[in-house]
């Protein structure tokens, strides 16, 4: 993430216009220009110009920590996604096994039923059959 001088404790406006004067007008200019450079600034002593560099560090380091974090996250998410695709295709896949155990069930029913029926049928056929003859 790109950071104004401003984002750095105790750089204000007018600092930051004077550091630009002076041709550290980012952060990660200040950074590579040092102390003894920034000592040069009317405003910065040793002590300031060390303290300065050393919180743009900070910034540059915190940086870092997010974008670590933000890639562990989208990592996690990945691989949480990927896992949710798998289990989605394993419910599938059980889903259709349930299916065809029904489909097959339902068959073999349909199977006896017609069996019976056809039975039931041949026995009414013989029966009738049997009244003719007594008649």
């Amino acid at each position: 993430m790109k950071h104004l001088l401003t984002d750095i404790s105790g750089i204000g406006e007018s600092t930051a216009a004077r550091l630009s004067e002076y041709g550290i007008d980012s952060v990660k200019m200040l950074r590579k220009c040092g102390v003894k450079k920034l000592c040069r600034v009317p405003g910065f002593g040793e002590i300031r110009a060390a303290a300065t560099v050393a919180a743009a560090e900070r910034l540059k380091d915190a940086d870092k920590a997010a974008r670590r974090d933000a890639d562990k996250c989208a990592r996690k998410a990945a691989k949480e996604a990927i896992q949710a695709g798998k289990d989605v295709k394993k419910d599938a896949r059980k889903a259709r096994e349930e299916a065809k155990k029904l489909a097959r069930a339902a068959e073999k029913d349909a199977k006896k039923t017609s069996k019976n029926t056809g039975k039931k049928a041949a026995k009414t056929d013989k029966s009738k059959k049997r009244k003719k003859k007594k008649k």
